[in-house]
């Protein structure tokens, strides 16, 4: 059983946003929607690691056992946020209806110019936050992405915003050499977003508690923090649905801080405490959920068997 995000290829969602982008684009979304329904169909029926993974994280978030309609759910809402992914590249973010939490200590860093670390994850739509940052605000964003994982997804992106590629700091540098592309990045005033809710198979990882299980949170976005010492946000856009998105920001910390001699405990109780925000948003918009892949570390592998729906 695929047990790491990375493992898997670079298939079903990717494919269907190639497909998917023409009649998006042109058409208008309200058809791509329509459209969407066969090719979730398809997916539900050719894709039972991403079904497995879907029941087993709604099982978590909705408490209770997932229905068909709930993996169902889950897939459209994922589709739609993909497809919506291409309005906000392209600047049509006028489209949606995007409300707005920004507290007055997150304004004062994100203004101020000094550089500041924006930790996201696999929920909701990362696009709107961008476009709320880039487009209405005017904000420099830079985003870590790893060019070796999803080629063709980045490849894309990057053919609908050539600015995209302007703003992508390259993760699979590793070492000292990503450590002062993002050190360069920080002193320029600018805001690097990067994912705090995936490890790789061969990175240091923390263990948290997330949803009532084990999972394992990468330790890099709190290394590279305290090295950086800089100010640590949080961001969030879950879909609502229709054309509703809620956007919303929180200060981390100031700065993380870990003396030397309790170095690992310290990182391992940010990072717990940023599952335990990550699970306040993810309870409040569970089919924006986004991790298709064995993401808690003490599920047993291929249980929730798919005879186990009602």
């Amino acid at each position: 059983m695929t047990r790491y995000w990375e493992q898997q290829r670079e298939r079903s969602f990717t494919i269907m946003l190639y497909g998917m982008a023409w009649a998006t684009l042109l058409l208008g979304r309200q058809i791509a929607r329509l459209i969407l329904f066969p090719i979730v169909g398809y997916f539900l029926l050719t894709s039972p690691r991403a079904v497995r993974a879907s029941r087993h994280a709604l099982r978590r978030l909705l408490g209770r056992k997932p229905s068909w309609m709930d993996v169902a759910r889950h897939f459209y809402t994922y589709a739609t946020c993909a497809i919506d992914r291409l309005y906000f590249l392209k600047g049509r973010e006028g489209q949606f209806h995007i409300t707005a939490q920004r507290p007055a200590a997150v304004t004062e860093i994100a203004s101020s110019g000094r550089g500041c670390l924006l930790l996201v994850a696999h929920l909701g739509s990362f696009e709107s936050l961008r476009a709320l940052g880039t487009t209405q605000r005017n904000l420099p964003l830079s985003v870590l992405l790893d060019r070796e994982q999803g080629k063709k997804m980045i490849g894309l992106l990057e053919r609908l915003n050539p600015q995209l590629a302007t703003q992508l700091i390259d993760a699979s540098l590793r070492g000292p050499a990503l450590v002062l592309k993002l050190k360069e990045a920080m002193q320029a005033g600018r805001i690097v977003c990067m994912m705090a809710d995936r490890a790789r198979a061969d990175e240091r990882a923390l263990a948290v508690q997330f949803m009532g299980g084990a999972v394992r949170f990468p330790e890099g976005p709190w290394s590279l923090a305290k090295a950086l010492g800089v100010p640590v946000l949080l961001g969030f856009g879950l879909y609502r649905g229709g054309r509703r998105y809620d956007v919303s920001f929180e200060l981390f910390a100031e700065r993380i801080t870990a003396e030397r001699a309790n170095r690992a405990a310290e990182l391992q109780a940010h990072a717990q405490r940023y599952a335990q925000r990550l699970e306040f948003h993810a309870q409040r918009a569970p089919y924006n959920w986004f991790n298709f892949y064995d993401y808690w570390a003490d599920e047993p592998a291929g249980s929730f068997p798919a005879s186990s729906f009602k």
